[in-house]
């Protein structure tokens, strides 16, 4: 379920927290933290693309903006790709 993948993401990003050496900890953070400008930006692409897909399977961008917690008219920005720095 959707939950479930958007809580795996959260527990690996928790999990620099345990790393119990202090230079590996603070290495790994900055390794995730160039990196994120990229992944920022695939899951970004991701949306956008399930929006899309969603809006071409019949849904309202009302409805799939509920589903997102944004307005219909953010889920249409997103669909139009200009909304890329919104939730």
């Amino acid at each position: 379920m959707v939950a479930g993948e958007v809580e795996r993401v959260r527990e690996a990003l928790r999990g620099l927290e345990a790393i119990p050496d202090a230079l590996d900890r603070a290495a790994a953070c900055a390794e995730v933290l160039r990196e994120w400008p990229e992944l920022h930006r695939l899951v970004a692409d991701v949306r956008q693309q399930a929006v899309r897909t969603a809006k071409d399977q019949g849904h309202t961008f009302r409805v799939i903006g509920d589903r997102m917690g944004v307005t219909g008219e953010t889920a249409g920005q997103i669909a139009a790709g200009k909304n890329r720095a919104s939730s």
